[in-house]
């Protein structure tokens, strides 16, 4: 199964497509939400993602093994911090 390359204008949906493969792909579903993420402040850094999607899923962000490899998909994706911002600069050709 490969990553998601299609990306979103809208911060919100291309990180949802983000949590999506998650799911898909290694099988962190849970009912998290992009919107949920970015209500907690104006940058989103890939820790922060990592951790919110662990919690999510039950786990304990401090020590489970999960968190480096997530981090590195969110940073492949956005760098290390993302915001509404930066995002819409990016440069990237959105659907």
């Amino acid at each position: 199964m490969n990553w998601s390359r299609k990306r979103k204008a809208d911060l919100a949906a291309d990180l949802d497509l983000l949590i999506n493969d998650l799911c898909v792909i290694w099988g962190f579903c849970n009912q998290l939400r992009a919107r949920d993420l970015l209500s907690l402040g104006e940058t989103l850094d890939a820790d922060t993602f990592a951790c919110a999607v662990l919690k999510a899923e039950g786990l304990n962000p401090e020590t489970s093994q999960h968190r480096k490899p997530i981090s590195r998909k969110f940073i492949e994706r956005y760098g290390p911090a993302v915001s509404e911002k930066s995002h819409s600069t990016s440069g990237y050709a959105f659907e």
